[in-house]
């Protein structure tokens, strides 16, 4: 019992450690790579910080099974570094005796892993994609300028010569639409008011004394029609699209929603077993917290990984490899060689013999 007390006390902090740090470099990373869809959003302080807890929980899935890995080699390679393994072993402790704490921990991050991939992970990715939808809305509302062309919904051009007395809505407006599948046509309005829709990807416009001109290329027909009063919806999908492509659309469904989509006949037979492969993922992911917490304890107990440097390259070297894993296996899944279901379980299952190999040769090898 002193012995696992002394062995937890060594690879919890670099654990709790690696996982705080990993998080950050994730974050740091991500934010850098939607810097753009962020600026093109109108991305501001409160809202950056409402985005960042969004993406939290997407990266503790993945984040928490690195963390055991690197902190169970930290944690080994010093004990390796001072000796207190080979101390250990003349004690008569077995590399099995070793095992228990790491993978006791392995156990714990597993769980952990599983609630948040399971459960939390999918609503916060999900509430990402609606914050990107409501930023999008709204940017588009408040980027509006007096007496310039609005041009980033794509097949749109907006144009609003000036401001209303009160700073409501827009003296002459125009809108230009030459969006493809429909007739091309212009909308002039005397007044009008332009806000983000209240659900789905529109903006609302709201206009008073105008007329639409509108040309049928085909039939060659040039028509005009006036109003008093008009309200239409401008459908914003393909910016929101832009806008909103980091997100996958799997990471937002929920276990229950994958599994239907799994079963859906009315999707390609590809979609639906890229739906059962995220699936199967979601318990896969965290099994390997025990087995990295399995397999940094074989290969720290080797004696073999002395030195921080070499500890975390190993640790880069295996996380590498578990994810070009990972990726082989979504091909595997889309080129139809392997069911979703054996093809998630692929990197986990290589671990696993991994690990088995070491502690057979371990188990074998004299002293």
């Amino acid at each position: 019992m002193i012995v696992h007390r002394y062995i937890l006390s060594q690879i919890l902090w670099p654990i709790v450690a690696a996982f705080f740090s990993l998080n950050l470099l994730f974050l740091v990373v991500q934010l850098l790579k939607i810097a753009e869809v962020a600026v093109g959003a109108g991305l501001g302080l409160t809202d950056l910080y409402k985005v960042t807890l969004f993406f939290l929980p997407g990266f503790a899935v993945v984040t928490i099974p690195i963390a055991v890995l690197t902190g169970v080699l930290l944690g080994f390679g010093r004990l390796a570094e001072d000796g207190e393994l080979v101390g250990l072993a003349s004690a008569g402790i077995s590399n099995a005796r070793l095992a228990v704490v790491p993978m006791g921990l392995g156990l714990v991050a597993a769980v952990i892993s599983l609630l948040i991939a399971g459960f939390v992970a999918p609503a916060s990715t999900a509430a990402l994609h609606q914050a990107f939808v409501d930023l999008s809305k709204r940017h588009v509302s408040e980027s509006l300028k007096p007496g310039r062309f609005f041009e980033e919904i794509p097949g749109v051009v907006l144009y609003p010569r000036e401001k209303t007395s009160d700073g409501s809505g827009w003296k002459g407006f125009l809108m230009y639409d030459r969006r493809p599948g429909r007739a091309r046509h212009i909308l002039v309005a005397k007044q009008a008011r332009v806000r983000p829709g209240k659900s789905g990807n529109y903006l609302e416009l709201a206009l008073q004394d105008g007329e639409v001109h509108a040309r049928n290329k085909p039939e060659r027909i040039y028509s005009i029609a006036r109003f008093d009063k008009a309200r239409i919806g401008i459908d914003i999908d393909r910016l929101i699209y832009d806008r909103t492509r980091f997100i996958s659309t799997t990471e937002r469904l929920s276990l229950g929603e994958l599994a239907a989509a799994g079963r859906d006949q009315s999707l390609e037979p590809r979609q639906r077993a890229r739906h059962l492969s995220a699936w199967h993922r979601r318990f896969a992911f965290p099994v390997a917290a025990v087995l990295f917490g399995l397999l940094g304890c074989a290969l720290g107990s080797s004696g073999k990984l002395r030195g921080k440097r070499r500890t975390l390259l190993a640790a880069v070297v295996i996380v590498a490899a578990y994810y070009l894993l990972m990726r082989m296996s979504d091909t595997i899944v889309d080129k139809g060689f392997l069911n979703p279901g054996l093809s998630a379980w692929l990197p986990d299952m290589l671990v696993a013999g991994l690990v088995g190999w070491l502690m057979v040769r371990q188990a074998r090898s004299p002293g």
